[in-house]
């Protein structure tokens, strides 16, 4: 989805797809006097770890250890202008039940759990949803912004939707850096969520692979502090040599 500061808009860069699901391919060519892309996601401006710590206290106000198998899973409600129409988890009741075989399980959602779901509701203030976040085993669920964060995070990650296959970060954090897995099936979302929890070392793996974004992605707070206090020199530097960004990695 577009950035947008002034008259210029901001596209995330993907080396394989900059197309988004809301504009045509013809519809960008006309406006790119107008853009400049960045290597980044969203999700960096506030989680990279030049500005993001996490805070393990999270965990003891649920009685957790560092140690412990929780997984955090994410129901939406459908009701969003771009949700209508799209599905996700056909049967929450069943995933449920099955990862709490394997370790504690959490449940964010937008609308109300009902029957014996609510019990799985995390009671925890929402500014420390992205510590519980990081130290999490594993992130299932319907929320594509919560599926990116978690992949940034370091925190094996399933995105469920049948949205799959529109957005080109999702693709790339799949296909690139393998944080990220995508679904629109919700058995195959299910198999995958058990065969990973059951992986040895399955966090360390996932910051390895994480380290590996970070190199590659450049700070985007301190590119978008940069763009806007330098503005407009700055949005003729990036048009003349968007390599410049790179000084922010």
């Amino acid at each position: 989805m577009a950035h947008q500061i002034g008259d210029v808009n901001f596209y995330p860069t993907y080396k394989k797809l900059i197309k988004n699901q809301w504009e045509s391919y013809e519809e960008l060519k006309e406006e790119q006097e107008k853009q400049i892309r960045y290597n980044g996601y969203h999700e960096l401006a506030h989680l990279h770890p030049n500005y993001f710590t996490p805070n393990p206290a999270v965990l003891d106000e649920l009685g957790l250890g560092k140690d412990d198998t929780f997984i955090i899973l994410r129901f939406v409600s459908w009701t969003a202008s771009h949700d209508i129409g799209q599905h996700g988890i056909r049967d929450m009741t069943a995933l449920v039940r099955e990862l709490e075989r394997y370790g504690q399980v959490f449940i964010t959602s937008e609308g109300r759990l009902d029957g014996g779901l609510a019990k799985y509701q995390i009671k925890v203030a929402p500014e420390k949803m992205h510590d519980l976040l990081y130290y999490a085993s594993l992130y299932a669920g319907e929320g594509a912004t919560m599926a990116s964060e978690a992949a940034v995070l370091g925190t094996p990650s399933i995105y469920v939707s049948s949205l799959v296959g529109t957005m080109g970060n999702f693709i790339e954090l799949e296909q690139k850096y393998g944080l990220v897995f995508n679904y629109s099936d919700s058995d195959k979302t299910m198999n995958k969520a058990v065969e990973l929890i059951q992986e040895p070392d399955l966090k360390k793996e996932w910051k390895k692979k994480r380290e590996k974004l970070l190199e590659d992605k450049i700070d985007v707070t301190a590119f978008m502090v940069w763009f806007v206090e330098n503005y407009p020199e700055s949005f003729r530097e990036m048009k003349e040599n968007p390599k410049i960004q790179c000084k922010f990695g």
